[in-house]
């Protein structure tokens, strides 16, 4: 019997300003307190796997209990005959494209948005769905992701959908592309001569790639244009996009938030022919004119607005075409553990079912073992770029808020938080923006020291003077103008200007401890490197603690009884013995919890967005892939 647990498209709106208090889930109503509090498991153990099939066989036999990666539709037959396996299904927050170099693509050609808004009409969206991805996605045109609220994909004019190769040939004959009789091809306008277009994809992603890449061959053979394909080892696409030196490529990107703030870098003229920003090398004198409202509005109805009016020039002027917005399919066993959390951001291997699943009887305890596709690049959350990593990251640090499984902010350390400019507070100096953020007076790190104001003030500091070193925290902290404390348990954080975008800034940075990063220093930022190397310190404030590992082979990451959301239990005793083959333990009987109002905890309020979730929410950025 299919169990697939398939996520509806919902519309989220970025609140900042939000009451926290009830969640609606699956089984009742589940408080905030309740959800925040946990977990309910001794250990989780991250196995390094790095082969799909091997993990999806390590899924089947029970080898582990969930897989941080999604796997392939192909495999959905295979889960679906067993009874102890379930499948969260959702679209995609991001999606598979083709990026265009609008400087001088394609002899030139490219450079010109009649072309690629011809090629846009002559694409058909819907072959992709069925000859590519087999069934498993849907046709999506607004470069902001289906799931966010500020996309307008049905506010759009007109889509891009199907093959409508007539009107793209039109708007070609209307523009001066005419087709040479002896060669069948079109050339250059006022004499401009032949053109070619290349269309490359990474060699690692022949079957989505290659296929997307050939459709786009047939785009433009049915527009009498003469393009072909083309593989290429780049593993960043940013590779390859950096150096200009390409027409058109294929990618794809995940969001890791509902933000929008992208947008003004994204496609910015200012940032053309700078290395790593807009890879479409993408000028528009209107696009840019809606930068400084999207930035520095800071009502929504402005930010929205501005969003709106720049998606419809990218809509129009077609820098990037959206292919496809694929379904991410994850399984998992239920048949020792329940209380997994379907999340929004992060799947259902994310933070919030570590915090929440427990055994089936409701006893607490036992291992939860996952697999993870890739071997973690480094602990050291500045410089990582890894999901695989950010997976771990997540249950080893804190931060002032999180998000919550339905995508909006939820506290983690910040317990009230006030937001003031000047016409609230005529202290607050004009054009201002201060935050007064008061925390939980119970955190500790996990060397036994207090996690204070202190703390919370020199994140901010260390991220800003260790921009100064290449630091890319800073990037969002352009704006600060101060940041201290006003009590051991207050901290007041203040910017230079008023923005909607604030928040989202600042929240989620990852809280460091003073009194290690004092000693790291701020030149030192980058060379930090923790766990790896069992001389650097590594002291965290996370539902889990790193207790042991095998570079390769596993991660295993203990309960953290100090955490300041740790449920209390007692009567529990656990004695190992180990020899060099084997390891045994011996456990008395754990006390129960009743998990009637809390048991099965599933986010009922699915959204399309299913994706690795990046912890280190210090630095603007998405992750490329497939």
């Amino acid at each position: 019997m299919r169990n697939i647990r398939i996520g509806a498209i919902v519309v989220i709106t970025l609140i900042i300003f939000i009451s926290f208090g009830e969640m609606q889930v699956n089984g009742g109503v589940v408080s905030e307190d309740t959800l925040r509090n946990g977990s309910y498991v001794d250990k989780i153990t991250y196995r390094v796997i790095t082969n799909h099939e091997q993990r999806i066989l390590a899924l089947k036999t029970g080898t582990i209990d969930m897989d941080t990666h999604f796997f392939d539709p192909y495999y959905v037959d295979v889960f679906e005959e067993d009874p102890d396996v379930s499948i969260f299904s959702a679209l995609r927050n991001g999606y598979g494209h083709l990026t265009i170099n609008c400087r001088d693509g394609g002899d030139g050609a490219l450079a010109d948005p009649v072309v690629r808004r011809a090629f846009a009409y002559a694409f058909d969206k819907t072959r992709v769905i069925s000859e590519v991805m087999d069934g498993f996605s849907i046709e999506h045109d607004s470069l902001v992701p289906a799931p966010n609220g500020f996309c307008i994909e049905d506010e759009l004019e007109w889509h891009y959908y199907t093959n409508q190769t007539d009107i793209g040939n039109q708007i070609l004959d209307d523009a001066g592309y005419e087709i040479n009789s002896e060669t069948g091809y079109r050339e250059l306008p006022d004499g401009g001569g032949q053109f070619s277009i290349t269309l490359s994809y990474s060699s690692t992603t022949e079957q989505i790639g290659g296929g997307i890449c050939q459709m786009g061959v047939d785009a433009f053979a049915t527009l009498h244009i003469q393009a072909v394909k083309s593989y290429t080892d780049f593993l960043d696409p940013n590779s390859l996009s950096n150096h200009g030196d390409y027409d058109i490529i294929f990618y794809a990107v995940n969001f890791y938030s509902n933000d929008v703030d992208w947008l003004a870098y994204e496609y910015w003229s200012e940032y053309a022919d700078v290395y790593g920003e807009n890879p479409t090398n993408f000028v528009n004198a209107t696009y840019d004119s809606w930068r400084n409202q999207l930035l520095y509005g800071t009502t929504y109805e402005q930010v929205y607005e501005a969003a709106a009016e720049m998606q419809k020039i990218l809509h129009y002027n077609v820098p990037r075409l959206v292919v496809y917005v694929n379904t991410y399919l994850q399984a998992y066993r239920t048949d020792q553990f329940t209380g997994h959390v379907e999340d929004l951001s992060r799947g259902i291997s994310g933070p919030w079912t570590m915090r929440k699943i427990h055994r089936l009887d409701g006893s607490i305890g036992g291992t939860v073992k996952i697999g993870l596709g890739e071997n973690p690049d480094s602990f050291n959350f500045y410089v990582t770029d890894s999901s695989y990593t950010a997976a771990i990251l997540e249950e080893l640090w804190p931060s002032l808020y999180t998000y919550g499984p339905d995508a909006t902010p939820w506290p983690d350390l910040a317990d009230f938080m006030l937001t003031e400019t000047h016409s609230d507070n005529p202290a607050v100096p004009e054009g201002h923006t201060r935050f007064t953020i008061d925390i939980i007076q119970n955190a500790t790190w996990s060397d036994g020291v207090p996690l204070t104001s202190e703390d919370v003030v020199y994140t901010f500091t260390y991220a800003f003077e260790s921009g100064l070193y290449g630091n890319p925290a800073a990037t969002t902290l352009g704006d600060l103008v101060g940041a201290y404390t006003s009590s051991p348990y207050r901290a007041v954080i203040e910017f230079t200007t008023e923005s909607y975008w604030y928040f989202s800034n600042f929240a989620y940075m990852t809280i460091i401890p003073k009194h290690i990063f004092q000693e790291i220093g701020f030149e030192n930022w980058n060379t930090w490197n923790p766990v790896f190397d069992p001389n650097e310190p590594h002291v965290t404030c996370g539902p889990f603690i790193l207790t042991s590992f095998k570079y390769g082979e596993y991660y295993e990451l203990s309960r953290n009884s100090q955490y300041h959301y740790a449920v209390e239990y007692t009567n529990t005793t656990t004695t190992d013995t180990s020899t060099s083959t084997t390891s045994t333990t011996n456990q008395t009987n754990r006390q129960g919890i009743n998990w009637s109002f809390i048991f099965s905890l599933l986010v009922s309020a699915v959204s399309a967005v299913v994706i690795l979730y990046c912890s280190v929410n210090i630095v603007r950025k998405k992750n490329k892939n497939t």
